[in-house]
């Protein structure tokens, strides 16, 4: 699964063949990897995951600083595939998620508040005592609580402006079967599993800034984008559980607005709230048809230990749920859920101290029984889990 499809003739395929001979004489090249193949990096013998070079920020930040040439894996055709330093894996764990310290994620804290500015439109108001409208600074913030009471309610318009509809097919018969999170001007946050549907093919198309599917009238500004790109995680496997999560590259930058601006990324591991909230058009109910409108409904977390006993090893899940990168949230005592269709969306929580009007996500929707039962949780993906992994693609 993925959007990386070798395209080469052989002719150009023997060609390249030929270019890595010739190169490893000079550097140092491993034709034999391809993305997402496990690599060290030379200068700091450390793990890393081959990545086409624009797809690494670490090595575009040495090319650019003079820091010495990349290690390189090979080519697709002939665009260079290095290999990108995972900061915070170890050889021995170069499979796992690294869990980078927070110091390390500067960049995410700074995009985190460049993106809460969206939240403010400049628009021309006119004025009971000037002659002219004056361009003013407008909060267009969609919503004002700061606690999280929410029952299933309907979202309202700029509330949840990260929210992105995955659709499958072709027009006019596009199918929405997955959610997932703006978390840059050109990336999707999603599950692994949302790439791809058994009936309808790959992910293509996604829809930003919809509030529902069934009105035309109702305060939304939707705007449909073609997927550029489709990155599971390098560990992501079609028929296990673990490591469900995913990117999906647009194929054109997205200008934010009070409509459509991404989601903060989280900055630790612990989660000091005891409630989160989910959204989605997923179903209502088990076996029931998908929401036409965007839904919220606020979880409780459990902790992994309450929460491991109900979901033994199975096919998918051979080891039982992880620690480190599942989490679980549902309704101790009521239906409340995600269900079919919130695939891919966020767990959030409000940044009620750090930046205004904004989301952090820390999970994305990936698994679980039956929905709406009482004291069953979800399973979602730890985002945090993978910070590293998303910051070197998105930024």
């Amino acid at each position: 699964m993925g959007s990386r499809i070798d395209m080469r003739q052989p002719f150009r395929y023997a060609s390249s063949v030929a270019l890595c001979v010739i190169l490893f004489v000079i550097a140092t090249v491993r034709c034999d990897l391809e993305v997402g193949d496990p690599c060290i990096v030379q200068r700091t013998n450390e793990p890393g995951i081959c990545r086409i070079v624009s797809e690494c920020a670490p090595v575009i930040d040495d090319i650019r600083n003079r820091r010495g040439n990349p290690t390189k894996c090979g080519f697709i055709d002939r665009v260079q595939i290095v290999c990108c330093p995972q900061v915070g894996t170890t050889p021995a764990a170069a499979t796992t998620p690294s869990t980078t310290p927070r110091n390390e994620h500067q960049r995410v804290a700074e995009k985190c508040a460049e993106y809460g500015q969206a939240v403010f439109s400049k628009e021309y108001v006119n004025s009971l005592t000037a002659s002219e409208a004056k361009l003013q600074t407008i909060d267009k913030c969609g919503h004002t609580a700061v606690e999280l009471i929410v029952d299933g309610e309907l979202a309202k318009a700029r509330e949840f402006p990260h929210m992105a509809l995955i659709g499958f097919g072709e027009a006019p018969e596009i199918r929405y079967l997955c959610g997932g999170s703006l978390v840059s001007d050109r990336f999707i946050l999603t599950a692994g599993h949302c790439l791809t549907s058994t009936n309808f093919g790959p992910a293509t198309i996604v829809r930003l800034g919809e509030l529902s599917l069934a009105s035309s009238t109702d305060e939304a500004f939707p705007e449909d984008y073609d997927i550029a790109e489709r990155i599971p995680h390098p560990e992501y496997k079609q028929t296990s559980h673990y490591n469900d999560i995913a990117l999906i590259k647009l194929n054109r930058k997205v200008i934010f607005s009070p409509y459509a601006r991404p989601i903060c990324l989280p900055l630790q591991a612990a989660i000091p709230q005891k409630r989160a909230i989910a959204t989605g058009w997923g179903a209502i109910g088990f076996g029931l048809e998908q929401s036409s409108s965007l839904l919220k409904v606020t979880l409780d977390m459990f902790r992994f230990e309450e929460c491991k006993d109900q979901f033994e090893p199975t096919r998918k899940l051979r080891t039982g749920l992880n620690a480190t990168t599942q989490m679980c949230a549902g309704s101790r005592n009521s239906t409340k859920d995600t269900c079919q269709g919130d695939s891919g969306g966020p767990l959030q929580v409000y940044n009620d101290a750090n930046v205004y009007c904004t989301y952090t996500i820390i999970g994305v929707t990936s698994f679980g029984h039956n929905c709406g039962l009482a004291g069953v949780p979800a399973v979602y993906t730890t985002v945090y889990s993978y910070l590293s992994w998303i910051e070197n693609l998105i930024f």
